[in-house]
């Protein structure tokens, strides 16, 4: 247990404790003003005359980056599953300026030895923006380019099982890490419970 210990002073001690305080407390203000004041403009300065950044991210853009052959190297990955899947995908971009269209051919080749094809369709309807559909794919997918350059994009695909299929959504970014690297991530979510992920780089 602690104890506290008082002490009883005079009426005048405590006065002049109380002015002591006081004088104090009126001192070190005053010999801080200038100390703030000078901090205050420094800050002052530093806003305004402080030059603005000049680095930029470059936005990826699909329809330069995978028109023609690139190859990726990537997994996909489920703990609650217990899959481990490593794969590689070969892809094939055909850029028509006609109606603004990338189709981009997939062709993955998984090291269990099981092979796939998709066909990405990605209409581009502004600068920032494009409408991805790919036959296994409900409804379009809004592609958006976002702040720092990257891609962001999500849609619901019918993922075929051994007895029948599963609908699960993919929430995809799209990463450019210089002018011969692409990074793709994506979690894999059904129900709104994160089931899996996929790490993928795409190489020209």
């Amino acid at each position: 247990m602690f104890q506290i210990r008082l002490e009883r002073r005079s009426v005048s001690q405590q006065a002049d404790l109380n002015g002591i305080e006081r004088f104090a407390v009126m001192k070190f203000s005053h010999l801080c003003r200038p100390a703030l004041s000078l901090a205050f403009f420094a800050g002052v300065a530093a806003a305004t005359f402080a030059l603005p950044s000049t680095a930029v991210a470059k936005a990826l853009v699909l329809e330069e980056f995978f028109k023609g052959k690139t190859v990726g190297k990537g997994v996909f990955e489920s703990k609650i599953a217990g899959v481990n899947r490593p794969f590689t995908v070969y892809l094939t971009g055909t850029w028509n300026p006609k109606t603004f269209t990338l189709r981009l051919r997939e062709d993955f080749v998984y090291d269990d030895g099981e092979r796939d094809t998709k066909t990405w369709f990605f209409q581009k309807v502004a600068e920032d923006r494009y409408i991805g559909q790919r036959a296994d794919v409900l409804g379009p997918a809004i592609v958006r380019t976002m702040d720092d350059g990257s891609l962001k994009f999500s849609y619901v695909a019918e993922v075929p099982l051994e007895n029948g299929s599963i609908l699960l959504r993919f929430n995809d970014t799209l990463t450019q890490i210089d002018r011969r690297t692409v990074k793709n991530t994506a979690k894999v979510v059904k129900g709104g419970f994160p089931v899996g992920t996929v790490d993928l780089t795409f190489t020209r």
